[in-house]
């Protein structure tokens, strides 16, 4: 049985033929037509051998490609398209997406795919049946246009690079073959320096703070420095330490870090010591970026005047200061200031390329790295190389 496109009543049927209609001599003519196209049909097909050895579906889906061949391709073509919206681009993006265990990166890839939504929106394209082979150089320059218009180049790069990973996972998996980055260099827009040499520092670390927040401010942005430059989310979650010094797996990179507690890191976590962490940050604030965005203002305004009734004016101490500053600066001083080996500064940071998986060796650099921190804590602090 299949459709034959006529829709009655049930008593305008009475098992033969149309009854009680207004139109019941056009229909049944209709209907006495398609019956012999049928007929016609079944006789051709079967004297061809067509038939035999098939079941009734698959004769149904014969005759529809015979006598409705429209109709069999428009339904081909539904079927195709749900397949591609299936292995499509965007369809393998949130698969691939939702792979990633790393909340952060998770979410850095659900907001490519959103930038990406939108992009396909303004430019009315429809992304569910967005293939692979649609994703081609001229979608991607178009693409990062659009970024631009409202993101800083690094933003509108970053944005490419996840897409580029996106193609090489699916390239991986053979959904596709097509690799449009070939000729396309993703740009890279060289960020400002945010590091500051130790009197800039000393200035921020002595300034004498208003009541309220400019002091919390500073000792952890003092903190995160005596900490080798710690990233804010590792120094949110940090356990308690063992044998004087602080052991965790950074978040980002996942390599592990052991830095020893020096007695200026000791004097502000005995301040804001935690109960169940190092540092009671998440058991005063639900959301440590909330915590950290906040100090990052506030460590921006440091040194400007508060006027009544106004917001602060004058200059700032280091207007461009920022959480990340403290692992720059860091570095900077480690290297320009106080010649530590480059090699030795790398390993402190978590960019060391030697082989430290004996336990000689893990022993041998962690004794260099507490080094070069004591001395970077004494120019700092005390100007004393």
């Amino acid at each position: 049985m299949f459709s034959t496109g006529i829709k009655l009543l049930p008593d305008q049927w009475d098992g033969k033929m149309v009854v009680r209609h207004p139109e019941m001599k056009s229909l049944n003519s209709a209907l006495k037509i398609q019956v012999g196209n049928v007929e016609k049909a079944l006789i051709e097909l079967s004297s061809a051998g067509r038939l035999s050895g098939i079941n009734a579906q698959e004769i149904v889906a014969i005759l529809q490609e015979e006598l409705d061949p429209m109709t069999v391709q428009s339904r081909k073509e539904a079927q195709m398209k749900k397949n591609m919206q299936a292995n499509g681009f965007f369809a393998y993006f949130q698969r691939f997406t939702k792979m990633k265990s790393n909340v952060g990166t998770r979410k850095l890839y659900e907001d490519t795919f959103n930038k990406l939504r939108a992009f396909c929106d303004e430019n009315q394209i429809d992304w569910t049946s967005l293939s692979f082979e649609d994703v081609n150089r001229s979608f991607l320059t178009s693409f990062e246009q659009f970024c631009l218009k409202t993101q800083r180049q690094n933003t509108a790069s970053r944005h490419l690079r996840d897409i580029r990973a996106v193609f090489n996972a699916a390239i991986d998996d053979e959904i596709t073959a097509k690799y449009p980055f070939r000729k396309l260099k993703i740009k890279k827009e060289v960020s400002r320096d945010k590091s500051f040499s130790a009197s800039q520092l000393r200035h921020l670390f002595n300034h004498q703070c208003y009541p309220g927040g400019e002091q919390e401010a500073i000792d952890m942005f003092k903190l995160m420095f005596c900490l080798i430059g710690i990233n804010s989310v590792d120094l949110a979650y940090l356990g308690k330490p063992r044998n004087g010094r602080i052991e965790y797996e950074r978040r980002k990179t996942h390599k592990l870090y052991s830095i020893k507690i020096e007695l200026e890191a000791k004097r502000i976590i005995e301040k804001y010591k935690g109960e169940a962490y190092l540092i009671d940050i998440l058991e005063r604030v639900p959301n440590y970026k909330t915590y950290f965005n906040r100090l990052s203002k506030t460590l921006r305004k440091v040194g400007k005047e508060r006027v009544a009734g106004k917001k602060s004016i004058g200059k700032s101490i280091l207007p461009d200061v920022c959480t990340g500053s403290a692992r720059t600066s860091w570095a900077t001083i480690a290297q320009e200031e106080l010649d530590i080996d480059r090699e030795v500064i790398a390993a402190a940071l978590g960019h060391s390329t030697v082989d430290v998986t004996s336990t000689y060796l893990r022993t041998k650099w962690r004794k260099k790295i507490d080094e070069a921190n004591r001395k970077v804590l004494d120019w700092v602090f005390y100007e004393r190389r």
